[in-house]
């Protein structure tokens, strides 16, 4: 493991960086609450339970004590009948007004409030609550005793506070070590589940690092890692498709273009000894030169509209493609006089980039009408379901060159010696592609080949 990959494994406790350390975090902050919710309860409970027997003590002897004041007619008689303190706790009666006397022989006086006075008052039935005497805390009840007085008895809590101390702090042991023991098994847990997210991130570095499209992550199952694997690995390929494509026309297109710039070249460069050359050799130097850059003009247009990519346009929109044809061949019949396109179309509405449909309907006229040849006849028809054909009478495709007549600058050796880059098929498989249909070009029995562009129809284009 490299260094970088150990810095990440210890830095598990850093929640700025990873996903490890954010998941045991939540974890273990989930176990804390659910534990602390837990003991919470049990104290309580456990705290309920120590205390009960406190308070059931205090009611037996406040019983005991109203029974001996009912026989003898005395609030004040308790203090010669019964010494409370003798059992470790304090006893003393209050009057409504708040004037208290504590049995016989105790020095101890027990707290009052406004409640345990009106209790003595009558106005309340009893109040039971946990007071202060000095440092010591006791548990204290008071309850009527006869009309205008009360009686208060209390004892100590010490022992059962110690009690409730030593659960408190094994019930905060036991969570503190759930905490732990669940940080634990989450890091341990979260290490495993999140090894094929690590194997991801260490290819994706890799990738950065080394631009090697070839990588590929193992295969982790069909959970929700495996399927992001999986994805990743379908768009490296397209990826690597895509690069691969791209480089691949780019040298191509360098093949392409050092032609027509060594021919530029050489023809700018005659035109330093433009006074030395004929009149009609002058001319024809400079027609060459216009027709090049005319020839370059296109090819770089076709290699523009290549590198845009074999993806739907988002541009797309409702076309109606029978009025689209018709505005395509009547720019044919002006770019090729010599030649008679027969057209015949019906109404239909496809869905597309208008430009790229556009494009793609152009150059099959274009490729028909150079194929033909002068004075021959171009059939263009359009079908209800977006189909569209167009048949030359040249010579055909041979057959060997059929299989690649869409590649990219791929030209038949009896085409070489035509105008063009070998581009203009590609483009029309592209737009139809993007817009999600085909496109095929086969030849005819009686002459000629047809190629036949399908576009899917979505409605039909109802003229007024």
């Amino acid at each position: 493991m490299s260094g970088r990959d150990t810095g990440r494994e210890t830095a598990w406790w850093d929640l700025s960086r990873s996903l490890r350390s954010r998941l045991v975090a939540v974890a273990a902050l989930a176990v804390a609450v659910a534990l602390a919710g837990v003991v919470g309860v049990a104290y309580a409970a456990v705290r309920r339970e120590v205390r009960n027997p406190l308070d059931e003590q205090l009611r037996a002897h406040v019983a005991s004590l109203r029974q001996q004041a009912a026989a003898n007619h005395d609030p004040f008689a308790l203090r010669l009948v019964v010494r409370f303190g003798e059992v470790g706790g304090y006893a003393q009666v209050v009057d409504a007004r708040g004037v208290t006397n504590p049995v016989e022989g105790q020095e101890v006086t027990l707290p009052t409030n406004p409640d345990e006075r009106a209790v003595a008052r009558g106005t309340r039935d009893e109040v039971l609550r946990t007071a202060r005497i000095g440092d010591a805390k006791v548990r204290m009840l008071t309850r009527e005793l006869l009309p205008g007085y009360a009686v208060q008895v209390a004892v100590p809590t010490a022992t059962a506070d110690a009690q409730l101390r030593r659960i408190a702090t094994s019930f905060a042991t036991f969570a503190l070590l759930g905490v732990a023991l669940a940080t634990a098994l989450a890091w341990f847990v979260s290490r495993r589940a999140l090894a094929p997210v690590t194997g991801l991130t260490e290819t994706a570095e890799r990738i950065a690092a080394t631009r090697d499209l070839t990588v590929r992550i193992d295969g982790a199952g069909d959970d929700e890692i495996g399927r992001l694997a999986a994805s990743f690995n379908t768009m490296l390929g397209a990826l690597e498709q895509s690069v691969g494509a791209q480089r691949q026309l780019v040298a191509d297109a360098s093949h392409e273009l050092r032609t027509p710039l060594a021919s530029l070249r050489t023809n700018v460069e005659l035109l330093h000894r433009v006074e030395e050359l004929p009149p009609d050799v002058r001319g024809e130097v400079l027609d060459a030169i216009v027709g090049q850059v005319e020839e370059l003009t296109a090819l770089v247009s076709d290699v523009v509209e290549l590198a845009r990519g074999d993806v739907v346009d988002a541009r797309t929109e409702d076309v109606a493609f029978d009025e689209l044809v018709e505005r395509c061949v009547e720019r044919a019949r002006r770019h090729w006089p010599a030649n008679a396109f027969d057209l015949a179309t019906v109404p239909v509405v496809v869905r597309a980039s208008p430009a790229r449909l556009e494009r793609a309907v152009t150059n099959l006229l274009d490729n028909a009408a150079k194929f033909s040849g002068d004075g021959r006849p171009v059939e263009v028809r359009l079908r209800a379901d977006g189909t569209l054909t167009v048949r030359d009478r040249g010579p055909g495709v041979p057959e060997a060159a059929l299989p690649h007549v869409f590649s990219r600058f791929f030209r038949a050796d009896e085409a070489r010696g035509l105008p063009g880059s070998g581009l203009g098929l590609a483009i029309v498989k592209q737009a139809a592609e993007g817009a999600g249909g085909r496109v095929s070009l086969r030849n005819v029995a009686d002459g000629g080949a047809v190629a036949e562009l399908t576009v899917p129809a979505v409605a039909r284009h109802v003229t007024g």
